[in-house]
């Protein structure tokens, strides 16, 4: 199927059960921090209603303001209702005191100055390793790729979880990083980086601004990181240090989390440009072509690819692009990689149908309303009933 949606921004966040909507806080009980943490939730759309599905998790901090998790929640909506990228989970980190938990322990005389406290980077890395992400993977279903958004002191930290604990998050979105930090601690421990393969197969995207104050003071030791991973070309560490033209502190995080995002898929995604280079290729067979792309891929993100969503529309920009063998094909293999997910057997039976294959497509409907069965139990009643009465039709217009 085919879907078509409309953005529709949640302003509000409502503290409810799953069932009820798709945001949603959860109590953490910390050891580490000696007291319950809040978490923030918001859950993709179709999560309900494809209860087969996994799915990528990014971690946002500084989710304790409202406005700024808010945003993000808009921007992932935006971003993919329009393909830019697969649906994702969003866990917002809401911290007390940043300066502290965003920090690492101080190493040089003068260097924390402006902080009143600081040192507490450890600690919120063993919190998010040892109680965060195993109550996630607990609670919803990830696929294991993990993803950490930082802006500010927030990048700081994500560039100490990078050096100290890489194994946290599989891709690093860091925002205008504040990396003068006592006298330029992180920047240091990179160029002396003691196991650089701990960082292969991961991805890092560091934007920054100019023209405002912070933005100006924190520059120099983003581009002497940026020097240092050309220098060091770490092997499997796919990176990107991108200058914005974007000239206030405050909004940096609206422009380069965005990008960052779509840097991150297109990495997990084919590009249009090669997938019509394979279509056109009468030498070689497309599918052959399409899968040794993605072995590629699956190989470096350590995560099944391609990604539900983006099979799908591979599948269809072949039809679309009057290519119905090879759509025909590449539904298929979605299906063999992900056979419990209801769409796909719906888009398959649309593509037989459109092809004038009638028989084939009652068949893939056909299956379609027998996976939906088995997954009854975990379906919204509502939901349930809007596909089952979407197949009977689709089942009573190309049958007998």
């Amino acid at each position: 199927m085919k879907r078509i949606k409309i953005l529709a921004a949640i302003l509000i966040t409502v503290h409810s059960v799953f069932a009820q909507s798709r945001s949603e806080t959860i109590d953490i009980p910390s050891g580490i921090f000696n007291e319950v943490r809040k978490v923030r939730i918001y859950l993709p759309e179709g999560y309900a209603d494809y209860p087969n599905r996994k799915y990528t998790v990014a971690y946002l901090f500084d989710a304790q303001s409202d406005a700024f998790f808010n945003f993000i929640k808009a921007t992932f909506d935006y971003l993919s209702s329009d393909g830019y990228i697969s649906p994702t989970i969003l866990v917002g980190i809401s911290s007390g005191n940043r300066q502290f938990e965003f920090t690492p322990k101080p190493e040089t005389v003068g260097g924390t100055k402006s902080f009143e406290k600081s040192g507490g980077a450890a600690l919120l890395a063993l919190h998010l390793k040892e109680e965060v992400l195993p109550a996630i993977e607990k609670k919803y279903r990830s696929n294991g790729y993990t993803i950490g958004i930082g802006h500010s002191l927030g990048g700081t930290f994500l560039t100490y979880a990078l050096i100290n604990y890489p194994e946290i998050f599989n891709a690093f979105i860091a925002v205008s990083p504040n990396y003068e930090y006592d006298n330029e601690q992180l920047v240091h421990k990179f160029d002396s980086l003691s196991k650089p393969q701990l960082l292969k197969n991961k991805f890092l995207y560091i934007a920054y601004g100019k023209g405002d104050m912070y933005e100006e003071k924190f520059k120099a030791g983003t581009q002497k990181i940026e020097s240092l991973l050309s220098k060091k070309n770490i092997a499997g560490l796919k990176w990107q240090v991108k200058s914005m033209d974007n000239d206030s502190h405050g909004t940096t995080a609206t422009e380069g989390i965005f990008k960052g995002m779509i840097a991150l898929y297109r990495e997990f995604s084919l590009p249009y440009e090669r997938l019509t280079t394979f279509l056109n290729d009468s030498s070689k067979s497309f599918i052959k072509s399409v899968k040794k792309y993605y072995a590629v891929q699956t190989n470096w993100a350590g995560v099944q690819l391609p990604l539900v969503n983006d099979i799908n529309g591979i599948g269809y920009n072949c039809f679309y692009s009057n290519k119905k063998t090879e759509a025909i094909a590449i539904f298929e293999w979605a299906i063999s990689l992900y056979p419990g997910d209801v769409n796909l057997y719906d888009s398959m039976g649309e593509i037989q149908q459109a092809s004038g294959n009638n028989k084939e497509a009652l068949k893939y409907f056909s299956k379609g309303l027998v996976v939906l069965e088995q997954q009854r139990s975990q379906l919204p009643q509502e939901t349930y009933e809007r596909l089952v009465n979407g197949f009977k039709e689709r089942i009573k217009y190309v049958g007998p």
